[in-house]
């Protein structure tokens, strides 16, 4: 299966396959794994049906494996649609610290943080209208392969084991990262119940479907640093 995916980025084929493998293990110790066909159909057939359900078009023709993917390179807008993305980052990270500790002139610095990050979209939005070939471009760019390789931590190590727990905290953090947004409207406990439990639900919601449509990671992370920035300036600056 994972052979059959192996046009998609490794991130990706990683995300497919990360609830079918257990519940493949599970079918092979239940009925034994001379089985598996007869209950799945062939590995290719199951690889397809899971690329058609998470949305990805077929796999390119044999005869031109790799032509598709270059067109979608080579013009520089994977780069500006990264570079926009940490724009975005530091903006919202800025930002968040001007609001907590009232800078000098914050009433100058939080139109021009939230300014720049409205800059930063602007140029991402060439590569974001691209759809998946866009990320796909994106995923082939040396930085972000360097880091999706610590998407599969080494369980067999520190480092890793501390990784693999982080990642499991990964729902509960959807969670957390309302409460300081809404916490800053000053609402009280009935506004607190009023705005947090849609916009709890939101989070959820954006960061589930973000593991399939990768365009979402332009919202996800900013939104992220400026939750982050928050709870770190509070904690320094108030306690």
């Amino acid at each position: 299966m994972r052979a059959a995916l192996s046009d998609l980025p490794a991130a990706e084929v990683d995300e497919l396959l990360e609830d079918t493998e257990e519940h493949v293990r599970e079918l092979a110790r239940e009925h034994g794994e001379d089985q598996l066909e007869l209950r799945l159909g062939n590995p290719e057939a199951y690889a397809a049906e899971l690329r058609s359900a998470a949305g990805y078009p077929p796999p390119p023709e044999p005869e031109q494996p790799t032509q598709q993917l270059k067109a979608e390179r080579g013009d520089g807008v994977e780069v500006l649609g990264l570079a926009g993305l940490t724009v975005m980052t530091a903006s919202a990270m800025l930002l968040a610290g001007a609001v907590i500790v009232g800078a000098y002139r914050a009433q100058v610095l939080v139109p021009l943080f939230a300014l720049s990050g409205l800059i930063g979209l602007a140029i991402s939005l060439p590569l974001l209208i691209r759809g998946s070939g866009g990320m796909r471009a994106v995923a082939e760019l040396p930085a972000v392969r360097a880091l999706l390789e610590f998407r599969e931590p080494d369980e067999s190590t520190v480092s890793g084991k501390v990784l693999a727990y982080v990642y499991s905290l990964q729902p509960a953090w959807w969670l957390v990262r309302v409460l300081p947004v809404v916490m800053l409207t000053r609402a009280g406990l009935v506004g607190l119940v009023i705005l947090g439990v849609p916009a709890a639900v939101i989070s959820i919601l954006v960061g589930h479907y973000s593991r399939v449509d990768r365009r979402l990671l332009w919202l996800v992370v900013p939104a992220n640093a400026l939750v982050a920035a928050i709870l770190l300036t509070y904690f320094t600056v108030y306690l």
